[in-house]
């Protein structure tokens, strides 16, 4: 194939110097890389913090009942998981290690392929319990707790799952956030629960158990269950996925089917992207807790839940079709944003300590300027971990959206590295070309990467950062600083090649979009915030909905609901408008179909016309065919191509 690439090979895609880190050489095709990876002391903090841990408290007090009291949290805070309509037991486990994607890890199966027998496997998330304790003062991360840690006797999980999405607001953009909310999906019933999809909680507990499924029926209590009914009188929706444990006792989640049904004798039309009364489809989302069953030193058992900070949330959303593209603006980047400008970091905790894995968290934190020319005056970016991959995430761009081209080729310009005066021009030829977000004061000059739609988008009253999706304001500042030559050169480093609890948080929120919401992939506007959550990336499970004029708590299909609904419609609309995309990194809008092509072709095409008798895919076209089309995968030579099209479409 003619690579998409510029004369001069970039680096991530020829071997540079590389910087070994824990002994392991960097994935360095992997526009991401970088980003997971730091100084080695950072890298060593998982072992360095147990080993401490152990020091200060004793060799037997990491015995249960010693010590102090375990503290326990599930890791990742926020699950990602991903419908599929294969059968369950080929579902794969979702990223686990940041920069990485889903590496095909056990009990999963591999990936690629992504599909068996032309059919979308389905994506799980999976979590797992870290045991911390309070040493000196401080929050210390001791450990993962398994069914094969010492003194444990059990522990037992708890998910739900629901969609809400038929008796929310339309979707309308930004109201519901700024303003009042538009009217309400199918409005002329009055039952408004009777359009939920609401099979109550599920738990679980053991060794590689399960399946257990949120079906109709089969919860503790079915007089509390809810479900649309259709013509016929049985559920719309008969499944939203199901519950299993590894050999290990951690949770995997998997969702629904990737399903659209309606409740009439008849197909109603779909003339929305986002409302589209008398449909239903299988996305979800709920908490997730835990109770980990121990002894009690003194020959009894005691069961300790997750603590008001330990409980996690699980998202489920359409298939990543582009696992190994990240978005130029992802969930962790919103949430990294969020907790940098609005929450307090916690001080007690030794995740955020020098040598912790978020010890730059507190040092942005610390150094923002919410006001003024510089959002942080004394901070220094490392470029190869905090500008870099900003750079080398437009980049793979080029393999999803034809707009993309081959024209990032001087975004791997090593000298961008140099902060030497001799490049300054450059640096801030980059900085000026970037959109501002809120609030950032720019030299003269608009700004228009990155070259995707925004939050509000056919407004033409919004700021161009709500029209257009803009960098957060903490890359922004990151952006600034090294414009001016104001941060730290360095090699192209290595992410971690195991499991850490914040790097499991950070490795889903990383393969998710940070927008636009509009409304979004795999959750809406929301997410962003700040009273919903507890801590940096960690949902309330107590909070309150901050949507407009709501005081009810969150519960389970909280974040769904403002999706749209079937979600097939949007995923048919977010295709690429002019030379402007969605999120070309999720759902593709132009791909090379294979190793020889030297021009790019729509992602959603037909063979020759869809069922709407078109060539153009529409919503229903959608419906029916979205597990047919192709993935894109990274190959040994580093590029990226569509596979596993179906033969024919439709």
């Amino acid at each position: 194939m003619v690579a998409p690439t510029p004369e001069t090979p970039s680096p991530l895609d020829q071997p540079p110097n590389s910087a070994p880190i824990d002994g392991a050489l960097a994935p360095l095709d992997d526009p991401d890389a970088a980003l997971a990876a730091g100084p080695t002391s950072r890298r060593n903090f998982l072992a360095g913090g147990i080993a401490a841990a152990a020091a200060l408290v004793g060799g037997d007090a990491l015995a249960f009942g010693s010590g102090g009291d375990p503290v326990y949290r599930i890791h990742p805070a926020i699950g990602i998981a991903r419908v599929g309509n294969a059968d369950p037991d080929t579902y794969f486990i979702g990223p686990e290690i940041p920069g990485q994607p889903p590496l095909g890890s056990a009990p999963g199966t591999a990936v690629p392929s992504y599909k068996v027998d032309g059919k979308v496997k389905p994506q799980a998330a999976r979590f797992r319990i870290f045991e911390y304790r309070w040493i000196g003062g401080k929050l210390t991360l001791i450990r993962e707790v398994t069914l094969g840690t010492p003194g444990v006797i059990d522990i037992t999980w708890t998910a739900h799952l629901a969609n809400k999405k038929a008796s929310f607001h339309k979707f309308y953009g930004m109201a519901g956030e700024k303003g009042p909310p538009g009217p309400l999906r199918n409005a002329s019933v009055a039952d408004r629960r009777s359009l939920e999809i609401d099979f109550g909680p599920r738990s679980i507990s053991g060794s590689s158990e399960g399946p257990v499924k949120f079906r109709p029926g089969t919860s503790d209590d079915p007089s509390q269950e809810s479900c649309p009914l259709g013509a016929d009188g049985e559920p719309v929706i008969k499944y939203l996925g199901q519950l299993r444990t590894d050999v290990e006792g951690r949770l995997i989640v998997l969702g629904g089917k990737g399903h659209a049904r309606y409740n009439t004798a008849t197909p109603p039309d779909l003339p929305s992207y986002a409302n589209n009364d008398g449909w239903f489809d299988d996305i979800s989302d709920g908490p997730v807790t835990a109770v980990v069953t121990i002894e009690d030193g003194n020959g009894g058992v005691r069961n300790v839940p997750v603590d008001a900070a330990g409980g996690a949330w699980v998202l489920v959303g359409p298939p990543d079709f582009a696992p190994n593209v990240t978005s130029a603006v992802t969930l962790y980047d919103i949430l990294y944003d969020m907790a940098v400008r609005e929450l307090p970091v916690p001080h007690d905790n030794a995740l955020y300590d020098p040598g912790g894995p978020l010890a730059r968290l507190r040092q942005l934190a610390s150094d923002y300027q919410p006001s003024g020319a510089v959002e942080f005056p004394d901070f220094l970016p490392d470029f190869t971990t905090e500008i870099r991959p900003i750079f080398a995430r437009g980049g793979g761009y080029r393999w999803v959206i034809k707009s993309a081209g081959d024209k990032h080729g001087p975004l791997f310009d090593p000298t961008l590295g140099d902060p030497s005066p001799q490049y300054a021009k450059t640096r801030k030829g980059f900085f000026g070309a970037m959109r501002a977000p809120n609030g950032a004061e720019v030299p003269k000059g608009k700004g228009s990467m990155p070259l995707l739609l925004g939050d509000d988008p056919y407004n033409n009253q919004a700021p161009d950062y709500e029209q257009r999706l803009a960098v957060t304001p903490t890359q922004f500042g990151l952006l600034r600083n090294w414009a001016n030559g104001q941060f730290v050169p360095g090699p192209v480093a290595v992410p971690p090649s195991g499991i850490t609890p914040h790097g499991l948080d950070r490795a889903q929120l990383e393969a998710a979009s940070g927008g636009a919401f509009f409304p979004g992939i795999e959750v809406g506007w929301q997410i962003r915030n700040a009273s919903l959550f507890i801590e940096p990336f960690r949902l309330d499970l107590q909070a309150t909905s901050g949507y407009w004029g709501e005081d009810a708590p969150i519960g389970p299909g909280h974040f769904s609901r403002q999706m749209a609904l079937p979600w097939h419609a949007d995923f048919t609309d977010c295709a690429a408008e002019g030379n402007r995309g969605w999120w070309p990194s999720i759902r593709p809008d132009d791909v090379f179909p294979d190793a020889e092509a030297t021009t790019r072709v729509p992602w959603a095409r037909a063979t020759h016309r869809f069922g709407s008798g078109k060539t153009e895919v529409q919503h229903e076209d959608m419906v029916d065919n979205w597990y047919k089309f192709g993935f894109v995968v990274r190959q040994p030579d580093k590029t990226q191509i569509e596979t596993e099209r179906a033969p024919h479409i439709p």
